[in-house]
């Protein structure tokens, strides 16, 4: 669980490890156009948001209709990315961007929908140091973020904070929003379309088969490995074609993410990239089975089983399915040793 410091009241405080978001966000979440970087912020200030309702706390909106929140700027990274820069892209990223809230108004007297055009930040600052960062979050994005009152989805904070992809991260909001359903059957592809928010001009051939490949096996992939839930699925078909999918829900044995050491990490890394190319996939993977393994079994197990592991990979191209393959054939053996 993350600790920061908060600025208005100068006080540790453990972040929750469950965090609510409307569902607006939820379904939209594509559509918003929120990548992975924006989604861990939008995770940390949630985790603030609920700090604040626990102990009853109201943030001061100042005079450029703003709210104030500062947090370290490791708490708003990947353990696996030391490239402190890339948080500085992201930060732009938040302040460029204004989503289309649904709201209401009053027109001769009578209620209307509408749409409300929201800012997320204003003006992001941080020290040289690059040791903290303080973000103005603009007062209507804090206030849509805290009304629930048309439904929420709730969510492990760290699963979704170490996920990359928009569409592994949408799919993890997506098994969330049903999990207590157990599982979600839809009929159509256009339904699968509309629900994981896939534009009408992508994966306009050969549909059913891009579904799977570039949507459903990796967020799969992933989530098995990082999350704490995750899915299986089966076609539904008319004939020889497919037509639909049914996913099935159930809860991962992945523990609940914690905050690596980042020397450990790294020390990792370099065992396998003196022989391997590590992508920023690979990396998160293999921080999910850090998530899994204590540090000092899964460097035995690369120090005593390089070959093994190189085999596994020479035939399937994955490294952390690699590892993986060696770490069930060998745990028994290895975890002995490695607990003597």
């Amino acid at each position: 669980m993350a600790i920061i410091v908060d600025r208005d009241t100068n006080k540790k405080i453990k972040l929750p490890d469950v965090v609510r978001q409307p569902y607006q966000l939820t379904a939209n979440f594509v559509k918003f156009n929120f990548s992975a970087g924006e989604n861990r912020v939008l995770v940390r200030v949630l985790q603030r948001i609920k700090v604040h309702q626990e102990i009853d706390y109201s943030p001061q909106i100042d005079l450029n209709g703003n709210i104030s929140l500062q947090f370290h700027y490791r708490d708003l990274m990947l353990d696996t990315d030391n490239a402190k820069e890339r948080l500085d892209t992201t930060l732009a990223g938040l302040r460029e961007k204004t989503l289309p809230i649904s709201s209401k108004m009053e027109v001769d007297g009578k209620e209307e929908e509408t749409v409300k055009l929201v800012g997320v930040i204003e003006k992001p600052e941080w020290t040289l140091s690059r040791s903290h960062v303080k973000l103005n979050l603009d007062a209507g994005f804090y206030g849509f973020l805290t009304d629930l009152s048309k439904g929420y989805t709730e969510y492990l904070a760290e699963s979704s904070f170490n996920l990359q992809g928009t569409y592994n991260i949408k799919f993890y909001y997506y098994i969330r929003q049903w999990f207590d359903m157990g599982g979600r059957t839809v009929h159509s592809l256009q339904q699968f379309r509309n629900e994981l928010e896939i534009p009408d001009n992508l994966y306009q051939k050969n549909t059913s088969s891009a579904f799977k490949q570039k949507i459903i096996e990796p967020a799969k992939k992933m989530l098995d490995e990082i999350a704490d839930v995750s899915f299986n699925y089966s076609e539904i078909k008319k004939g020889r074609k497919i037509v639909g999918f049914t996913f099935k829900f159930y809860k991962t044995n992945n523990k609940a993410p914690v905050r690596h050491n980042v020397e450990r990490i790294e020390e990792i890394f370099s065992l396998f990239e003196a022989n391997f190319t590590l992508s920023k996939e690979d990396k998160s993977r293999l921080v999910g089975l850090m998530n899994k393994y204590q540090f000092s079994f899964l460097k035995t197990l690369i120090n005593t089983h390089f070959f093994d592991i190189k085999d596994n990979f020479e035939k399937m191209h994955d490294l952390p399915n690699a590892v993986s393959k060696v770490i069930l054939d060998n745990y028994e053996h290895i975890f002995k040793k490695d607990s003597e």
